[in-house]
């Protein structure tokens, strides 16, 4: 994969490793005391993919007196290859042995620990050295990235004597860093190449935001990372499993963290008939760009309840919002019942804006005793004309009082008034007499819906003016849990991190451990489901390809469904 490098001013780096090196204990005369790792894994799929290009380099620099390196994404010596017995003796006694750290914090400025900060290639010679001891060496340095996921994989470096330098070290440390690359393409899976032939097809198309998703893939076009923040990528990620899984191709409109709107495409990536990612390409509309009213992108953005007091995206919370707009001029009564916190009492008021403000009572606290002071209360309201009584709680009435209840619900819609009634579950089950008046709607219960709190949890932080985003990890526990408490108990929760929160940004732990793992209750048909796929991690021993082919199903499918019933894919090895 080809990689856009620029230098940069590593004189400027200087200034800024001063007090980190200070604090290490490094001194200004170059004493030198790192880190030392003794467990140091040196054969893994890094290294092995690295070795026969350092074994190519060593051949190559031989007579030129010069080394190369292979350091991780820490810092950490890996391996080194250099034929000249000087410079070999220097570094073995040197701290240039596998094992030794040598990112910047530790060992001032050098050329391996700006490309680390940096990530960009890097070259450091002479007094760029924040060490004295360095000062009379040269360093190209290049970073090695993954190419399935863009994160960096480590630093190849080459090294010589100032005097024996040469200005082809950098270009010859980037060519050797993109070998490593193309070896880590061809060390990867079936689906990982897959995924990346796909992405580099459709990243052909210029200004194009892409990006393509898989189990352990992401890549992304260059222009992506100034469109998209980590809370958005979640949001993608999330969105792209749920809607592949159900269509090859998706198109959905979504608000992103810097307040614009992208029309996003979802196409689902498949490999011997199995899903094994998605591709995902956006087109941003600027926030103060309006598209056309009768457009997609206008249908979508109302379709998630943006304006709406009732914010959600999944067809229960659309099917509401429309029976709103459909009741909402006239003066049937009306009976919502949903559970605790699920919003009744906001359908209730959505269905009353507009007009004089809705008297709210409470039937809740009422006795038997109290009923009747309750109803007349009722009665003298809707005897005005073009008034609008929310009744909350009116499972606990007895059966006379539901009654007279809907005798005054419908005078009062001949007089221009309405009456609407909220009703818990938990109280209709144990009333003795259902309310069998007016138009029904039932609200329901939030794990019933969970992609709603993609646009619930941003209306409910923004109501608090907490300019805070989610990290990713943060979300995905927040639509894993049941939500016992619906709305009002997630409202709660938000409210909490908010106001304890110090930084710009809630992490995990942030959130209450209750929360952190989620609890949601499944149905039996997913007991079965999760039974089956522990059964499968068993007999394959942890093997995710193995355990995908006796479930019968991709292994894309197989680390979705591990995430929604919290089996946690590090738990078991493979």
């Amino acid at each position: 994969m080809s990689l856009t490098l620029t230098a940069p001013d590593v004189r400027a780096s200087v200034v800024r490793s001063w007090e980190r090196s200070r604090m290490c204990g490094l001194d200004q005369g170059g004493g030198l005391t790192l880190p030392y790792v003794s467990q140091l894994e040196v054969d893994n799929r890094f290294t092995r993919a690295a070795s026969p290009v350092l074994e190519q380099l060593g051949g190559m620099l031989a007579g030129c007196e010069t080394a190369a390196v292979l350091l991780d994404p820490a810092g950490r010596f890996l391996m080194h290859r250099c034929d000249d017995r000087s410079l070999g003796r220097r570094m073995d006694t040197g701290q240039s042995t596998p094992g030794f750290v040598w990112a910047e914090e530790f060992s001032g400025t050098n050329a391996v620990g700006v490309a680390l900060e940096e990530k960009v290639a890097s070259w450091t010679t002479g007094q760029d050295h924040y060490l004295e001891a360095l000062r009379d060496l040269s360093c190209a340095a290049a970073p090695i990235f993954n190419p399935f996921n863009r994160k960096l994989e480590g630093v190849i470096d080459l090294t010589a004597l100032i005097h024996k330098a040469s200005p082809l070290m950098m270009p010859m440390a980037i060519q050797a860093a993109q070998a490593i690359e193309e070896r880590l393409v061809e060390a990867g899976s079936a689906a990982e190449r897959t995924l990346l032939a796909r992405f580099m097809s459709a990243s052909r198309r210029p200004g194009r935001v892409v990006l393509v998703l898989g189990d352990r893939t992401e890549v992304a076009t260059s222009n992506a990372s100034s469109v998209l923040n980590r809370s958005d990528k979640t949001l993608l990620a999330q969105r792209a499993d749920d809607l592949t899984s159900q269509h090859p191709v998706a198109t959905e409109s979504l608000p992103l963290g810097s307040g614009d709107t992208a029309t996003v495409r979802f196409e689902r990536i498949e490999m011997g008939g199995h899903r094994v990612g998605t591709l995902v390409e956006l087109e941003v509309a600027p926030a103060a760009t309006k598209p056309a009213r009768d457009s997609a992108v206008s249908r979508r953005k109302a379709s998630s309840g943006t304006d709406s007091p009732m914010a959600g995206r999944s067809q229960a919370t659309e099917f509401l919002r429309a029976k709103v707009e459909q009741l909402r001029g006239t003066m049937f009564p009306l009976v919502i019942s949903g559970e605790a916190g699920v919003g009744k009492l906001t359908l209730a008021r959505m269905l009353t804006s507009g007009g004089q403000p809705p008297v709210l009572l409470d039937a809740g606290q009422t006795t038997r005793d109290s009923e009747s002071a309750l109803l007349r209360e009722i009665e003298a309201m809707v005897a005005m004309r073009g008034r609008c009584v929310i009744v909350r709680q009116i499972g606990g009435l007895s059966a006379d009082a539901v009654q007279r209840l809907a005798a005054l619900a419908e005078s009062a819609e001949e007089n221009q008034s309405r009456v609407i009634c909220t009703l818990t579950d938990r109280d209709r089950a144990e009333s003795a007499s259902q309310p069998t008046f007016g138009v029904r709607l039932h609200v329901p219960a939030l794990r019933e819906r969970s992609e709603d709190l993609l646009d619930l949890v941003p209306r409910l932080m923004g109501r608090r003016g907490a300019k805070l985003r989610l990290a990713p990890p943060v979300m995905q526990a927040l639509m894993r849990y049941d939500w016992p408490g619906n709305v009002r108990e997630l409202d709660s929760v938000l409210s909490a991190m908010a106001s304890s929160s110090r930084g710009s940004e809630i992490h995990l732990a942030d959130l209450p451990a209750h929360y952190q793992r989620g609890s949601r209750r499944l149905r039996r048909i997913e007991h079965v489901e999760r039974s089956a796929i522990i059964q499968a991690l068993l007999e394959s021993e942890g093997n995710k390809t193995r355990a995908a082919e006796i479930l019968e199903i991709g292994r894309a499918t197989l680390y979705r469904k591990m995430r929604v019933y919290g089996l946690e894919p590090e738990l078991i090895s493979g």
